[in-house]
């Protein structure tokens, strides 16, 4: 593990194989990035891959847990301490769910430290897709589980605002027992992702709060345009993000390809690993030539 100092506290990062350097951002916001560590593995042999709790999360630390210390702007000068203590050039990035927006987000800003970007499953950009991912998400349950996800999640955020850490974690996992059912198409592995996910420590709601607050009026579809390096958007059909919203970015982005995999949620990687790494390396192969 390598400390890296940023505004406020430290990033705590890591770096695996040797190659080419790509930058895994983790989804959440607040999640850790070892699942990403785990999706990235394939990779190891051709590339470093680097990656970072992002910040308040895992093992980065914030001296000052208040809204005001996750900012996207903080979070971009972030992502750029990450880049610049392992490389001075351009580099390759790749990001998942919240991690693909503020892959974006770094893309649209700052795109001459990106060589291109993977942006996974990106989560919801404006408020339209943000209300049909949510109405996505319940049309997966029946009824009787779309009353116990509501009651779960009130319970959580009273719990969050009350700082009871262990009744959030109790409740975020009872949720992920049901939002499963939209993040994996195929039932048959819905064990097998949920005892992967809970491997890893659970997400931190308070920093998850205080970062979609903090980005809520961050996007501009007028201003997609500005991320000028290649762009490879995966998405899965069958996503409670709406493909409609990866279409609109593939017409606006310069230099963008769209991989539609149909029978596919939010998690690519476990439903069809085999196109998802032969698609992936041949993207990340034409940036580090």
């Amino acid at each position: 593990m390598k400390l890296i100092s940023v505004p406020g506290g430290n990033l705590a990062t890591w770096s695996e194989g040797k190659g080419c350097p790509v930058i895994f951002l983790h989804g959440g916001p607040g999640d850790t990035h070892q699942y990403m560590k785990r999706m990235a593995a394939p990779l190891f042999d051709k590339y470093q891959c680097i990656f970072f709790d992002q910040r308040g999360t895992g093992l980065s630390e914030i001296k000052n847990r208040e809204p005001s210390q996750f900012r996207l702007e903080l979070m971009l000068e972030d992502l750029l301490a990450v880049k610049n203590a392992y490389t001075s050039e351009p580099a390759l990035l790749v990001g998942h769910s919240w991690g693909a927006m503020y892959g974006l987000f770094a893309c649209m800003h700052t795109p001459e430290h990106f060589e291109q970007a993977a942006l996974l499953n990106m989560g919801p950009l404006d408020t339209e897709a943000g209300v049909k991912t949510s109405e996505n998400l319940l049309s997966a349950l029946t009824g009787d589980e779309r009353e116990i996800w509501a009651q779960l999640r009130k319970r959580r955020n009273i719990a969050r605002d009350a700082g009871n850490s262990d009744e959030v974690m109790e409740c975020d996992r009872l949720m992920m027992k049901l939002r499963v059912k939209s993040w994996i198409f195929d039932p048959n592995i819905h064990e097998a992702f949920l005892n992967d996910y809970f491997l890893d420590p659970p997400p931190d709601r308070e920093v998850n709060k205080w970062v979609w607050e903090s980005q809520e009026d961050w996007f501009s579809w007028h201003r997609v345009k500005d991320a000028t390096m290649p762009v490879w958007l995966c998405v899965g059909e069958s996503d409670s993000v709406p493909v409609s919203q990866a279409r609109r970015l593939n017409d606006l982005l310069p230099n963008s390809t769209l991989s539609i995999f149909e029978k596919c949620g939010h998690i690519p990687w476990m439903e069809h690993p085999s196109r998802f790494y032969s698609e992936l390396q041949e993207f990340l192969i034409a940036g580090s030539e």
